[in-house]
């Protein structure tokens, strides 16, 4: 069997119209997908019809009914939904949005404790899905996105495995818009493979960052953006996230499985350009580095490279905001925001760092 994993979609801006496909955007990866038996991808934009903004955020993000046909012209078999955006315009945007999905025979998994058994060609697989608190998302527990508690983390691959199914675990955790994945991830990561085999699917930093293959299992902590657009709201007529260079650059996992086991696999370069996505398939690997990075002896000083490249992003950012930005974003929801960052802040440590020491 062969299985594709897409990074993080979002039908907004260019791809929130049907005539992306009419001009052939996706037509070389339509083309490559079509040779796999299973797609996976993470849809960070709820569907959408009348349904108003919800909840105290910087922006959100949903796209209109029609632009189901996209995915279904890429093949999706399943999505999951554990993530930060899906509950941006409250529950009637998420029940429309299972719905849709449901009437398209797209699967899904990632809330409400929900997880998927694939049966195909001999081989089974079962799909998690959860969302970190670091991301700060909505509706988050037994009515919401499954959150990323380790322990539970370590009970699905248990399930999974005594029932004899290869686990894809779906993560929506790290920092947005750097290439290298945090410590307490890295190591909880690496931990779980020693006692189980699995498939680590990572997305939210909207970046590519490293994998690496430790015992059986295969971790591939962020494919980046697979199709995403600049963001925009409604208090500026200049984007709120405006893509760069390496937001554009993402990666598809194409990965065979034989007996449950990972023989073989291939990380594929895409491109977003402006006309077509386009994908490179020679042994130039632009992300080297990144995973190459992931074998430092010294923890410190890869923590310090990291918050040293977050300080520049963050730096970056803030040198474009004017007086006039501050006094637009001086109101109850930025309060609401700073005080919702300060609980997930403490939610984390408590479902993953603190976890994570007690395993040592």
């Amino acid at each position: 069997m062969k299985i594709a994993l897409l990074g993080d979609i979002a039908l907004i801006g260019r791809f929130s119209q049907r005539s992306i496909l009419a001009k052939g955007y996706f037509s070389e990866m339509i083309k490559l997908l079509a040779e796999v038996d299973i797609i996976i991808g993470n849809l960070e934009s709820p569907f959408v019809t009348d349904q108003q903004p919800y909840g105290a955020k910087s922006a959100h993000i949903g796209t209109q009914l029609d632009n189901i046909e996209i995915l279904k012209s890429l093949g999706v078999n399943f999505l999951n939904l554990a993530n930060n955006h899906i509950f941006d315009f409250g529950r009637s945007s998420y029940e429309l949005t299972k719905s849709l999905l449901d009437e398209s025979g797209i699967g899904f998994f990632g809330t409400e404790e929900k997880n998927i058994i694939v049966e195909k060609s001999g081989e089974k697989l079962q799909l998690f899905g959860f969302c970190c608190y670091s991301t700060n998302p909505l509706c988050i527990g037994k009515h919401g996105v499954n959150k990323l508690n380790i322990n539970s983390v370590k009970s699905a691959l248990k399930q999974a495995t005594q029932n004899k199914y290869l686990p894809i675990l779906s993560i929506h955790t790290g920092e947005e818009h750097v290439n290298y994945p945090n410590v307490d991830y890295i190591k909880w990561a690496r931990a779980l493979s020693c006692n189980y085999n699995y498939i680590l699917y990572g997305h939210h930093p909207h970046v590519v960052q490293g994998w690496e293959s430790v015992n059986r299992s295969l971790l591939l902590y962020s494919l980046g953006n697979f199709c995403f657009d600049d963001i925009y709201t409604s208090k500026s007529s200049k984007p709120l996230v405006k893509l760069s260079d390496n937001n554009k650059r993402g990666a598809i996992a194409i990965i065979e499985i034989n007996k449950g086991a990972i023989v073989n696999y291939r990380i594929l370069p895409i491109y977003m350009g402006q006309e077509q996505m386009t994908i490179s398939k020679n042994d130039d690997n632009p992300f080297k580095n990144f995973s190459d990075s992931l074998n430092f002896s010294d923890e410190l000083e890869y923590s310090s490279m990291r918050s040293n490249l977050i300080h520049e992003y963050i730096s970056s950012r803030k040198s474009l905001r004017d007086f006039e930005w501050y006094i637009k974003r001086f109101n109850i929801t930025s309060v609401k925001m700073i005080l919702n960052a300060k609980r997930n802040a403490y939610l984390y440590k408590k479902n993953v760092k603190n976890i994570l020491s007690s395993w040592a």
